[in-house]
Formats: C-alpha cells, structure tokens, sequence
C-alpha cells in the first residue's frame, strides 16, 4: 500500500473564484472569512487526487497549526516588519522541506499550493503579502509557500552537513532567491541552484552583499547563456563550481573588495 499522503487541491475555477472573492474584500474582512466558511464557499473546486496514495486530513491539520505557529513567533497577527517577515520564510521553509511527508511528487502539483493559500492558510498569506498579490495565491513560483518548500528542498544540505545544513538557505538575500527560484533554467537543477547559491555567498563574502543585486544579475545572465553552449547539468560538481565561480568573478571585476572599500572609505580598522 501507497504511503504517499494525498493532499486536497483547489482547480482552477477554484482559484479564480478566491481572486474575485479577495479582489472585493479588504484584508481586514479577508481575515473575518473563517476557515469553515471558505470550505464551504470553495468545496465543489476542491478534489483528491483518484488514486495513488491515501487521503491525510491531519497531515493538512498539522500543516496549518505549524505555519500559524511560526507565523505567531514572527509577529502575525500584527504588522511585521521585513526582517520577521524574511525569519518567517526562513523558518517555514526549513520545516516545509524537513518534513518527510512532504518529500512526494504530489508536492509539486500548483493546485495543491492553491489549495493551502486560498483556502488552509489564506490569513497567513494576507498578513505576509496582502490580499491584494494575486500570484500568492495562485499555485507557481511566486506562491506563498510553495516558493518556500522550493528553497527549502533545494538548498537542503542534507542532516550530514550539521550545522551548516541550512547554511545556503538562511544566507542568500531575497533579491538572490528569485534570481535563483524564477528562473525554470537554473531551478529545475538542484545541483547548479546549489553551485549559484554558492557563488552569491563567496562573492557577497568578498565585496560585501548590498552589492550584489547588479552582480546576480550579470551572473546568472552568463550562466544561463553559458548553459546554451554546454550543459551544465551534466558537469562534474568540481567543474560546476569553477564555471560558476568564473562568473561570479566575471560579474564582479572593478569592485573593490569588502576591506579594500572599507579603508578607502574611512571605515577601515
């Protein structure tokens, strides 16, 4: 028997009917709209997956309580500011991607995502954004909790690497993590997301990260024409690493470094 753990989904229809709801709504009536009553409104756009795995309403259950919990340590349901908001994701994503019942294929499907911002976690995701941010909502990489799992699982460094198994994840700034997670081309392949998150850290290391949204951007422009002429995906992870490394550093050249800017500036030791 199947140990995959079937999760509601919320079709398109579905979806479309939360955006005109949350369209006519201010954040402050989205919040009043309990959870029984948006089961309710949604349930005929609500399905299972027919076969495959088992139904799990404790798994959802499980799902709410803790990202309302984290969600509570980083000031919901109050106004937070940006560094709780970024502590949020951080932490949610960790948990997201660590929970290994939230390892299946089934997590990949958009409409599953809908289904939790819509419906599960709608309040959470008005607190983090507002109900005014569609794409939120909606499944895909800019959903409020399955842009989460996608770091998480991506940039997981696995038990064995100890304390610094979340060290990819809770290091790139936010301007880094779309670069790397909107991009399908670089996202789709763990090993080169790894190698790129890699190289923004050694490189922000070196000339300081509020320098680094310009020099991403370049980085990942060669890489990915880099990616046209040889696969990267089909390098060894020592050569990844250099080409990465080679862009990053391409990216860079005429900053100063962090200590050279540093003393220039009069800030130097």
């Amino acid at each position: 028997m199947s140990n995959v753990r079937l999760l509601p989904r919320l079709n398109d229809i579905g979806v479309i009917r939360c955006l005109e709801d949350l369209e006519r709504l201010s954040d402050a009536e989205v919040e009043l709209m309990e959870l029984d009553r948006r089961l309710t409104e949604y349930e005929a756009w609500i399905w299972y997956a027919p076969s495959g795995g088992s139904v799990s309403p404790e798994l959802v259950a499980e799902i709410q309580a803790k990202m309302t919990a984290i969600a509570k340590r980083h000031g919901y349901p109050g106004r937070a500011s940006d560094r709780q908001k970024s502590a949020f994701d951080v932490e949610a994503a960790k948990w997201l991607a660590g929970h290994p019942q939230l390892a299946s294929p089934e997590l990949l499907r958009d409409d599953l995502w809908a289904f939790l911002s819509c419906i599960m976690l709608q309040e959470l995701v008005v607190w983090r954004y507002s109900a005014r941010q569609r794409a939120r909502f909606a499944g895909g990489v800019r959903n409020t909790f399955q842009r989460l799992w996608m770091r998480g699982r991506t940039l997981d460094l696995g038990e064995m690497a100890g304390a610094r198994r979340w060290h990819l994840l809770e290091g790139l700034s936010e301007d880094a993590m779309v670069q790397i997670f909107e991009r399908a081309s670089i996202a789709s392949d763990a090993r080169l997301a790894r190698a790129i998150a890699t190289g923004w850290l050694n490189t922000a290391d070196r000339i300081g990260r509020e320098r680094m949204e310009d020099v991403m951007r370049r980085a990942t422009k060669l890489l990915r024409l880099r990616n046209q002429i040889i696969d990267l995906t089909f390098l060894p992870t020592e050569d990844l690493g250099q080409e990465v490394e080679r862009a990053f550093t391409r990216s860079s050249e005429g900053i100063p470094q962090r200590e050279d800017f540093a003393a220039a500036s009069g800030r130097g030791p």
